[in-house]
């Protein structure tokens, strides 16, 4: 499990990304959020994280 704030987020357009607390930042998707959840920048949030090939993204994202 990682940790991290939301960076970025585009709400009509459903994705966002998560800076983790290494520095890191991570692509997410709307589909990849907790459901009945409310993303917004700056929330604090905990995720996995996928290989994609794409590269590195977030999935299983919650508010913590």
């Amino acid at each position: 499990m990682n940790y991290g704030t939301v960076k970025l987020w585009k709400n009509l357009e459903g994705w966002g990304f998560i800076e983790a607390e290494d520095g890191e930042d991570y692509f997410f998707n709307i589909s990849s959020v907790r459901k009945g959840q409310s993303i917004r920048e700056h929330a604090k949030v905990k995720f996995d994280t996928e290989e994609t090939s794409k590269g590195p993204q977030a999935v299983n994202v919650s508010l913590t």
